[in-house]
């Protein structure tokens, strides 16, 4: 196995080292009774296979491609996925997908609620009355891996580079070239033969959003509009910009005549609360459901957000974004399009972060993006993308 070190392994640089060394003490204790399995090719179809992301909305919007990979190279199979609770809202219909489950991992939503566990306990069960022919770890994860081993799939795959060797079946030699979240994860399907060239997010909207969007629209009195979106929240605090800063972006667009909008995560009401105290007057806050927020993102011209699932959304509609990043290198889970455009702190260095533990007095990496930065962004995205400008005046959908 790879060395445990971030020298030899770039792209163990997204993990959280804290828990990254506490998953290699734990593998090489079980690797001691153990070196688990490694198989040289995958020759067969499988029947029914199952496929776990155990993570949140970018993780979840990152296995799209993994899944549709998977679809083209066994079109007759039963492919079932496996995430958290909101994934049967955004990815239903989608036709490289069978059966969708969702369950409530705690390691996904933080949270080791007992009520969490059990749930857990009784997909496990179920699962296992399934009989899966292959199980594949959509996130790199060594719980997702124990998780597979759990469910009784006859085979499973997946890269033992965060530890879990024993519970795996089919293990391929991880690609040292690959720095990129969505690229490592779709590598494993390489063991399998899948074409792994189309990186896109690219979704169908639900038809009810779209109804809802084009009576919002026109009850909003946005048509002929040039709505720009703004989300600033995010899973984590140390990846939150100022509010005040927002606020003057906000202002800016504004004066040149665009309609800024806020978008309210489930986690977001006091950040949100705190930009509107600072703002004074009356800005439309969007606070919908995930599908009519995605569709609502795909009439506005332009989106500002931070590092979050925002970026992945825009992108699987085709709006352009600005996005904020700090904790974290872009490169690491940025999505594979142009117009989606970084702004970032490059003078950093001690990234990756070990939150709650912020190694820069004054949260440099955020504080460290001024409102100029954003804006420079802003105004040369738009004009980069003045051609698909005019879906948003016309409230096309």
């Amino acid at each position: 196995m790879m060395k445990s070190n971030n020298q030899t392994l770039p792209f163990l640089l997204a993990y959280n080292q804290k828990k990254l060394r506490w998953g290699f003490a734990l593998d090489g204790f079980l690797n001691f009774f153990s070196r688990g399995h490694k198989n040289g090719s995958f020759d067969e179809i499988p029947a029914k296979i199952l496929v776990v992301q155990s993570h949140l909305i970018g993780d979840v919007m990152m296995a799209i491609p993994l899944l549709r990979a998977l679809r083209k190279r066994y079109p007759h199979s039963k492919i079932t996925f496996l995430a958290n609770d909101f994934a049967k809202e955004l990815l239903r219909g989608c036709d490289f997908i069978d059966d969708i489950l969702t369950a409530s991992f705690p390691w996904g939503i933080r949270s080791y609620h007992i009520k969490n566990l059990w749930k857990l306990a009784g997909m496990v069960l179920y699962l296992r009355r399934q009989k899966f022919d292959l199980a594949i770890d959509a996130q790199i994860d060594f719980r997702n891996i124990f998780f597979l081993f759990l469910a009784g799939a006859r085979r499973r795959l997946g890269y033992d580079i965060v530890g879990g060797r024993i519970f795996l079946t089919d293990i391929p030699e991880f690609p040292r070239d690959l720095i990129h979240l969505l690229e490592g994860r779709l590598s494993v399907l390489r063991y399998l033969g899948a074409d792994i060239h189309d990186k896109s997010y690219r979704l169908s909207m639900d038809a009810d959003a779209v109804k809802w969007l084009d009576a919002f629209w026109k009850n909003r009195g946005l048509a002929g509009r040039e709505v720009v979106a703004i989300h600033p929240g995010a899973s984590t605090k140390e990846k939150l910009w100022r509010p005040e800063r927002f606020v003057r972006v906000i202002r800016m667009l504004q004066e040149g005549h665009y309609l800024p909008v806020l978008i309210e995560g489930p986690q977001d009401a006091p950040v949100v609360t705190e930009i509107l105290d600072l703002l004074g007057g009356d800005i439309l806050v969007l606070k919908n459901s995930l599908v009519q927020i995605m569709a609502f993102l795909s009439r506005c011209r332009l989106l500002v957000c931070l590092d979050s699932a925002a970026s992945h959304l825009a992108s699987a509609v085709g709006t352009p974004a600005v996005v904020l990043y700090g904790p974290q290198w872009p490169y690491l889970a940025k999505p594979f399009d142009d117009h989606i455009v970084a702004v970032w702190n490059e003078k950093v260095d001690c990234r990756p972060c070990v939150y709650k533990k912020c190694q820069k007095p004054g949260h440099e990496c955020m504080d460290g993006i001024s409102v100029q930065d954003v804006w420079s962004s802003i105004e040369q995205l738009m004009d980069k993308t003045a051609a698909i400008s005019s879906r948003c005046a016309s409230g096309a959908s």
